[in-house]
């Protein structure tokens, strides 16, 4: 004798196959309502290594390197003095720093460290910049080797354009004293201020020979304006090159 009859088995078979479609429905429902995980929902998925960085989102902060050093050069003002010149770069396009400390050392021959300064400086995203330490006294000593040192850089994630300035011009002379005229403008309609403008020396090489660094307040929007650098008169080759780097503090 059959445990259910024809009719009973029809009516399960139609209430197994509305349970099936509810269940499908339930299913679509509930994959429609969770959220697709993405790098800007605050949460530690697909693989980050932090919340919303690493992985296939942007780097997170905290693994971030320090700008890298290019070159490092010192330069002799007079007896017993020198400067420091470093060019180094950010190499991350999405981080700045507001406020990086550093120390430049120089070492002599012997590799005992004869002069220390501590410096603080701004890194924009993706740009190259020069970070500049006169007065740097030495007394008897003769400098052979010089350092960088960057504290822990606190990085923030940073949208940077560089200023639309230009130098349009540079004449550089060797006497009486040498120096270098150079005509920025500024191709925004609007005013640009705040701008750290560094000069870099270079021979034939591309080695540096000297290095200054100015800072205008603003120049008028679709205008020119007109800057100086000067050197000691220790200075007594004539660049190949001239270099120079425009850069603006971006709070």
């Amino acid at each position: 004798m059959a445990l259910f009859s024809w009719r009973a088995r029809r009516q399960l078979f139609y209430i197994g196959i509305l349970g099936a479609i509810i269940l499908g429905v339930l299913i679509y429902a509930g994959v429609r309502l969770i959220p697709e995980t993405t790098c800007f929902d605050n949460k530690r998925n697909q693989g980050e290594e932090g919340i919303d960085c690493g992985g296939p989102c942007k780097p997170c902060l905290e693994n971030l390197s320090e700008p890298v050093v290019l070159w490092s050069r010192f330069f002799k003002l007079r007896e017993g003095v020198y400067e420091a010149a470093i060019l180094v770069e950010n190499l991350h396009n999405f981080a700045s720093s507001r406020r990086a400390f550093y120390r430049v050392k120089l070492y002599d021959q012997n590799n005992i460290l004869i002069a220390l300064r501590e410096g603080e400086t701004f890194i924009n995203p993706n740009e190259r910049f020069l970070i500049l330490e006169p007065g740097l006294f030495v007394g008897a000593r003769t400098p052979a080797r010089i350092l960088i040192e960057f504290e822990p850089i606190a990085w923030q994630y940073a949208e940077y354009t560089s200023p639309n300035v230009v130098v349009v011009s540079r004449n550089f002379s060797l006497s009486p004293q040498p120096r270098l005229n150079a005509i920025l403008r500024n191709n925004n309609l609007f005013e640009v201020g705040n701008l750290q403008v560094a000069a870099v020396l270079l021979d034939s090489e591309g080695t540096a020979l000297a290095a200054s660094v100015t800072v205008v307040k603003e120049i008028g929007g679709k205008s020119e304006k007109t800057i100086f650098f000067s050197w000691p008169s220790t200075l007594q080759e004539t660049p190949e090159t001239v270099e120079i780097l425009i850069r603006t503090f971006v709070p």
